[in-house]
């Protein structure tokens, strides 16, 4: 050993791997501090600390081959030299820790600064065109990149409600990014002239506000899809340049075709109507998407619009006529388009009402192939789990569809439902009043926490924020977001009397007030009304509404209406064993997917 030492000493490789270790360790101090000025990525600086360990015993080895002589003889080791050697290893030691740390930094699944890198926001396009009523024009067209983005493996792209609430607001790119927890954002202007449309896009580096790309384009509208996919190509190159350092390739598509402008034009304003979600906003959606397919049958995204808007009104408005218009239309665009995602989601949300559970299981596994990644596609996945009674998880999904769209109240709320069904009522508080920062003067959300504080039996909390439901009604008018506070406190304090009133009402204005057949089934249970609450289960099952499946999963207050052979008889239907079926087999998929 000491004769070992005496050669390293004779031959300067103490002073020489000394003198390398410190300047390795100055190099990657001032690296991790500069490149992050200068945006590199992230890569960078992990390949910078694995070639500075890597010349360490390269640079040895070379002075070793320099410094070749005859051995000297032995002597003893100095202090100075345990001083190199523990230098050296000291050195050795950080840099070893620091590139650890570097990887775990970048590639573990929850960290910020990996979300970061592989995020962007599109926010709404500026309206050049002089007229106001052309902002479906420009909203479109940010829509319809954010979906050609979102067709891009592992990029995280924040949805459209929550891109789209910064519109007119005068706040900095880096405030935004910040809020919406992406690492770059794309800016831009449309304006639309007849069949001629131009559109200047840039992207901006939100970790510093410099701009790294920008385009302007000039375009007829007929090759307006092709013009889409230039700019979504232009982008992802950008991103992969500067921040993946590797090439990210889309989900193939058919190549773009030539579109009508007049259809092109009525497929935007339906886009523009569907998103508000009202039941006159999808109605108009439905009409301008069928305006749409007429002028071009050869258009698959106006097909797979169509039923998609299609399903959303026979779901969430009880349209139930329009189910199998709309696979009719999800059928049209598949054949035209068979890796359509938007298509995907739409046969999975008609589905629901006919009762398809594996058909839906199977096109969520599409879309994972396909790599959709949307807070679209989330959402409806925690429904679907939300209808089969798999509470364990729908928050889970509904919290990705969070993730990726944080400004959104339906998900908050929904994700606060399903806290509550799954009786973690804490968690769902909490939630709860995320989504009331939101929509702060927003009263569903009051009585959705009315009924969290009377489930965990804090009634007299309950009865506050009753009285603040009908304090805030309008005069003369019955508030039914009070009515639904009375009646869970009701629920909770076992007046039967009052939740029988609550049941009868419903009952009489069915089916006007959208109130589901199996929520009436379930106030009569609640009444201890056996006998109407089965005539009601019965109605909610021969209409299909798909709410009556999950009771025995969600609902355990009912041992009286659980106990009826009636009850057990109308569990024993074909359609019903078949779902409890079909819930085992999703249920252990899900389990092992996890």
């Amino acid at each position: 050993m000491e004769q070992l030492l005496e050669l390293a000493r004779e031959r300067k490789l103490d002073r020489v791997g000394a003198t390398y270790a410190v300047v390795a360790w100055v190099v990657v101090q001032a690296a991790s501090i500069a490149f992050p000025v200068f945006s590199a990525p992230p890569w960078a600086l992990r390949w910078l600390i694995v070639g500075a360990m890597a010349g360490l015993p390269l640079v040895l080895a070379a002075t070793w081959v320099a410094g070749r002589r005859v051995a000297p003889a032995p002597r003893p080791i100095a202090a100075k030299d345990w001083l190199l050697i523990g230098l050296i290893g000291l050195v050795a030691v950080l840099l070893i820790v620091q590139l650890v740390l570097g990887f775990e930094r970048t590639s573990g699944p929850d960290r910020p600064q990996a979300m970061a890198a592989s995020s962007i926001a599109v926010l709404p396009f500026v309206n050049l065109s002089g007229d106001p009523n052309k902002l479906y024009f420009s909203d479109g067209i940010a829509d319809q990149l954010i979906s050609e983005l979102a067709r891009t493996p592992s990029l995280r792209v924040a949805a459209r409600s929550s891109s789209f609430a910064f519109r007119g607001k005068a706040v900095d790119v880096k405030a935004i990014a910040k809020a919406l927890n992406v690492r770059a954002v794309l800016e831009g202007s449309v304006r639309e002239d007849g069949n001629r449309v131009r559109i200047a896009a840039e992207l901006v580096d939100a970790s510093n506000g410099y701009q790294i790309w920008s385009e302007t384009y000039d375009r007829n509208l007929t090759n307006i899809l092709a013009l889409q996919d230039d700019i979504s190509h232009a982008i992802i190159e950008t991103l992969s340049k500067r921040f993946w350092g590797r090439p990210v390739v889309a989900t193939p598509r058919p190549a773009p075709r030539a579109i009508n402008p007049e259809a092109y034009k009525a497929y935007l304003q339906g886009e523009y109507y569907f998103a508000q979600r009202t039941s006159d906003g999808v109605a108009r959606a439905i009409a301008l998407f069928a305006r749409a397919t007429e002028l071009a049958p050869d258009y698959a995204e106006a097909f797979a619009a169509l039923g998609y808007a299609r399903a959303t009104n026979a779901l969430n408005y009880q349209a139930y006529g329009d189910t199998d218009h709309a696979l009719a239309a999800v059928k049209k665009a598949q054949a035209l388009d068979p890796n359509n995602a938007t298509a995907l989601i739409a046969h999975a949300t008609a589905c629901i009402l006919k009762w398809r559970w594996r058909d839906i299981a199977a096109d969520f596994r599409r879309l994972e192939r396909l790599h959709v990644n949307s807070a679209a596609v989330w959402h409806l996945r925690a429904i679907f789990f939300d209808y089969m009674g798999l509470t364990q998880f729908t928050g889970a999904a509904e919290a990705k569809a969070v993730q990726l769209d944080p400004l959104s109240f339906i998900d908050r709320y929904n994700l606060a439902l399903y806290a509550l069904t799954a009786r973690h009522y804490d968690e769902a508080m909490k939630i709860a009043a995320e989504a009331q920062a939101l929509q702060p003067g927003n009263l569903e959300v009051v009585a959705l926490q009315c009924s969290i504080e009377a489930a965990r039996n804090r009634t007299a909390e309950a009865r506050r924020l009753h009285r603040q439901l009908l304090s805030r009604a309008s005069p003369g008018e019955p508030s039914a977001d009070a009515l639904s506070c009375q009646y869970y406190i009701a629920v909770a304090e076992k007046k039967f009397a009052v939740v029988r009133q609550v049941a009868d009402a419903a009952a009489a204005a069915f089916p006007a007030k959208d109130i589901p057949a199996t929520d009436i089934a379930i106030a009569y249970g609640h009444a201890n009304d056996v006998d109407a609450a089965i005539k009601w289960f019965r109605r909610a099952f021969e209409i299909r509404d798909p709410q009556s499946l999950r009771v025995p999963h969600t609902e355990k207050n009912l041992p009286n209406v659980f106990a009826d052979p009636r009850w057990k008889a109308l569990r024993n239907e074909p359609a019903i064993r078949d779902f409890e079926l079909a819930r085992r087999e999703i249920a252990a998929e899900n389990q092992a997917g996890e």
